[in-house]
């Protein structure tokens, strides 16, 4: 059974990882998607990259022209400019937040001396 800590926490959505399994859960909007750590890393990494590249392709603001494939099969998610920056942003501040607990687990964990 999953054990989920919170990277993340927002309007927008979540993102938390269990502390047993090792696997990212992530909430946006309406979608919600379990990922293993190297997917949810291509998926961040994904994101990025698009969002980088959305803003060329856009027909106008509305247009959902961000198409992120999900590792399920024929699975994707459709977002706009504004929705794909908004993902891209609770992305950038879980793995702030991530970065930073797995510091202080650095100080924290026992002498093996």
């Amino acid at each position: 059974m999953c054990r989920f800590q919170y990277l993340y926490n927002g309007e927008d959505g979540y993102v938390v990882r269990c502390h047993y399994c090792g696997n990212y859960q992530l909430a946006f909007a309406s979608i919600m998607l379990t990922l293993t750590k190297n997917e949810y890393r291509s998926f961040c990494d994904l994101v990025e990259y698009k969002c980088d590249s959305a803003y060329e392709t856009a027909a106008s603001e509305t247009s959902k022209c961000v198409v992120l494939p999900t590792p399920a099969p024929g699975t994707f998610i459709l977002l706009t400019r504004d929705e794909a920056a908004r993902l891209g942003t609770m992305l950038e501040e879980a793995d702030n937040e991530n970065k930073a607990l797995m510091l202080m687990n650095l100080f924290n964990e026992p002498d093996k001396s």
